[in-house]
């Protein structure tokens, strides 16, 4: 289509009111189309709607809504101009955009309502929040890209990506970038094994996470696009920190209050339909074609700064019956901080960058050897005798299913 149709057909323009207080008149900012933008994205190198190597990978790389939000100007106080959206596919094309400086950014999978970001700037765009509720194989896991620092070319189409990515021929074009890559707002626990010593069994009855952020920002204020959305705060309605199970429990490894912090058993814990026994020699891994035993779990960004408190770093905890010399013990915990140097064997394999927090877009693996009968309690240090740990980070895309046990 020429590009003066899309331009009658949007004598629809956009009006973003921003001002200082209540009582003040907004300031009415009008955009007039004389150009379109058009992007193709992709996931890790994928464009999410292809099989790739098995369905649990190709759910996590799919990309069912696309979204993509233009901002007048660079700054971040740059308003909110226009967006555009698709469905099934990894490509948005013809959004009737205003030529000059802009600040563009992709969202996929996003939980937000259709005028979310109406009447925003970009800081004030960045702060808004998804909740770890929402992310899920089925609905699609939130991603970002970075944010694109452009200048759009007026009377032209705009482009982001190969020509052979769209259904039009898009001519007059400019080029702005090739392809635009997503991440991920999630990371993944997993427990990759767990064995025991010589003379002792464990029965496992509950796997959970704690000490887990339950909202992210909806993408980083960076160039890069791996960029940090941790936040520090939850929306008004909502507690930012989100447990498993013990959640009025507090010690050495928690010590938020349980005011500020919500039980989200559904999502955080996992226990077996039937008796689950750990022996020498027979311990547990994950079923085949899957990342962790019984289950993997989804947690955001935490620590990013590496100086939190042990108390406020994410846990993976094991709770059972240990039976050894001194008979049967019920009710014993074994606590994992993950990754975290102080706490067993750290490793990363080829291409990790190097951290000690849960940053997005990586596998903690965790390999658990019981030594003896663990804590009373789930947040207590006691259980560090008890057990030796070995936590592997990977690569999303490093696929590494159903390990076999040493």
């Amino acid at each position: 289509m020429k590009l003066r149709d899309y331009f009658l057909l949007s004598m629809v323009v956009t009006a973003v009111f921003a001002c200082s207080s209540d009582d003040e008149i907004p300031e009415e900012q009008v955009f007039t189309p004389d150009a379109t933008f058009s992007l193709a994205a992709e996931v890790n190198g994928k464009t999410g709607t292809k099989a790739i190597q098995n369905e649990i990978k190709n759910a996590e790389d799919a990309i069912h809504t696309l979204r993509v939000l233009v901002f007048s100007g660079q700054t971040d106080e740059a308003p909110y101009q226009t967006e555009g959206s698709s469905t099934n596919t990894n490509v948005v094309e013809d959004i009737p955009v205003e030529s000059g400086e802009a600040t563009i950014l992709v969202l996929a999978n996003d939980q937000l309502s259709r005028d979310a970001f109406v009447g925003k700037t970009l800081s004030e765009a960045l702060n808004l929040t998804f909740s770890l509720d929402n992310e899920s194989l089925e609905s699609g896991l939130t991603m970002s890209s970075a944010l694109l620092k452009t200048n759009i070319a007026p009377n032209m189409h705009n482009i982001y990506g190969n020509l052979e990515d769209f259904a039009d021929s898009h001519q007059p074009n400019v080029s702005l970038g090739g392809v635009i890559d997503l991440v991920r707002h999630i990371a993944q626990i997993n427990l990759k094994s767990l064995t025991i010593n010589k003379n002792a069994s464990f029965v496992l009855e509950e796997m959970f996470v704690a000490n887990v952020k339950g909202y992210t920002n909806v993408a980083a204020n960076s160039l890069s696009k791996w960029g940090p959305v941790e936040t520090e705060t939850a929306p008004t309605d909502g507690k930012l920190w989100w447990y498993g199970d013990c959640v009025e429990d507090n010690g050495k490894y928690k010590t938020i209050e349980e005011e500020n912090a919500v039980k989200k058993e559904a999502i955080l814990s996992w226990s077996p339909t039937s008796p689950t026994t750990v022996e020498f020699g027979k311990g547990l891994k994950p079923a085949e074609g899957e990342f962790s035993y019984g289950k993997s779990f989804y947690v955001y960004e935490n620590n990013l700064s590496g100086n939190a408190p042990l108390g406020e770093r994410t846990l993976l905890i094991l709770k059972g019956t240990y039976i050894g010399s001194q008979g049967e013990e019920k009710n014993r915990f074994y606590t994992v901080s993950v990754n975290d140097p102080d706490m067993g064997t750290l490793t990363e394999n080829d291409g990790t960058v190097s951290h000690k927090y849960i940053k997005r877009n990586y596998r903690y693996n965790i390999s658990l050897n019981i030594k003896s009968s663990g804590s009373d309690r789930p947040y207590d240090p006691a259980s560090e005798a008890c057990m030796d740990i070995a936590i592997s980070v990977a690569n999303w895309d490093v696929v590494d299913m159903n390990e076999n046990l040493d």
